[in-house]
């Protein structure tokens, strides 16, 4: 056998092989090994280069060769556009799937539950922490009173209309949008009929959502809600303060003085939200209220009740008069002073 036929056969081969190779290596990126169990979340920022996103998914092991994921990618699936945004993979992953994956923005989602009665700081908080947006670019969102025309005029910020639910929000989503959503979740919520409701108490319905909010922290049982409203609009019809202790919380957190109770001397604090000192309503919210709270509000129980008290049921107790008021204040403390003596003795007995 000739030296040129013998080189000829040897080039063959190694053809051969490497198109062997090739092919299995392109077969390991459609066909891996079965995943690890251990999953990859990786962020592609808009402007991210091809390369770059497949060298990110081959150091991870999503895929198993950069180049070769990167040639398949050009030669047979050229002309999918990737997304860019923040995704989750197997590793490893079929390079079809990777590509499908991001071709369709099937990115990480998070969702962020919002409880009702929380400041707008307090719900901001919950997005921030996880890195949904950034703290600063949040608080500036909250300043755009212009998503609530009608319902916001002359509020500083949009305290109040966070609209308490669950929301599914992406690392892509601006502040704006997070923000947006909850304000746009309100508007929906707060209907035709519920801004007559406003009206018919001849309120604003700012005015009507700042009850609302106080009524939120009030109340923990749903069913004393409309009691309560009740309670706060005949206040106001009889000129009397308010004397609501979320205010005065609110005013000390609001000025970042809250120290986690509230003290005697803090009903003196100087704030227009603090309802001991002012007349009639605080400045606005002092929460993001829920549904019941607005429907409360929108829809007080007909009641002469001007106070109430804590009780030992886990609700209040609601009175006509000072006098009523105070007598329901002196049982309450005395079936306190009884539970903590009874408490006591078991424990003494339990010693001996």
């Amino acid at each position: 056998m000739s030296a040129g036929r013998r080189t000829f056969r040897l080039f063959l081969l190694v053809v051969l092989l490497g198109v062997v190779g090739v092919l299995f290596l392109f077969n390991q990126l459609q066909h891996p090994r079965a995943p690890t169990g251990t999953g990859v979340t990786l962020s592609f920022p808009v402007g991210t280069p091809t390369s770059q996103i497949f060298r990110s998914l081959a150091w991870e092991g999503v895929v198993s060769h950069a180049l070769l994921a990167e040639i398949y990618f050009r030669i047979y699936r050229g002309g999918t556009p990737l997304q860019a945004g923040e995704y989750h993979f197997d590793r490893p992953t079929p390079i079809d799937i990777v590509i499908d994956r991001i071709n369709r923005g099937e990115v990480v989602r998070y969702a962020v539950v919002v409880p009702e009665g929380l400041t707008a700081d307090e719900t901001i908080e919950l997005f921030w922490k996880q890195g949904l947006g950034t703290e600063a670019s949040l608080r500036r969102a909250l300043l755009l009173t212009e998503l609530l025309p009608g319902l916001a005029q002359g509020a500083p910020d949009l305290e109040g209309f966070l609209f308490p639910d669950t929301y599914t929000v992406t690392r892509s989503n601006t502040s704006r949008q997070i923000v947006e959503r909850m304000v746009s979740e309100f508007r929906r919520r707060f209907t035709a009929e519920m801004r007559q409701q406003a009206r018919d108490l001849e309120r604003t319905p700012r005015e009507a959502v700042t009850i609302a909010s106080i009524v939120e922290k009030e109340s923990s049982l749903p069913r004393e809600g409309p009691l309560i409203a009740s309670v706060y609009w005949n206040r106001l019809k009889h000129g009397m303060r308010l004397q609501a202790d979320p205010t005065v919380v609110y005013a000390l957190k609001r000025d970042g003085k809250w120290t986690g109770m509230v003290h005697r001397s803090d009903y003196a604090y100087e704030s227009p939200y603090n309802t001991y000192l002012v007349e009639g309503l605080p400045p606005g919210p002092i929460c993001n209220p829920g549904w019941n709270a607005l429907k409360s509000a929108l829809l007080p129980a007909q009641t002469d009740y001007l106070y109430f008290v804590a009780n030992e049921s886990g609700g209040h107790t609601f009175s006509k008069t000072f006098e009523e008021h105070l007598q329901a204040i002196a049982a309450s403390r005395r079936i306190r002073a009884e539970a903590v003596r009874e408490r006591d003795e078991m424990g003494g007995s339990s010693q001996n």
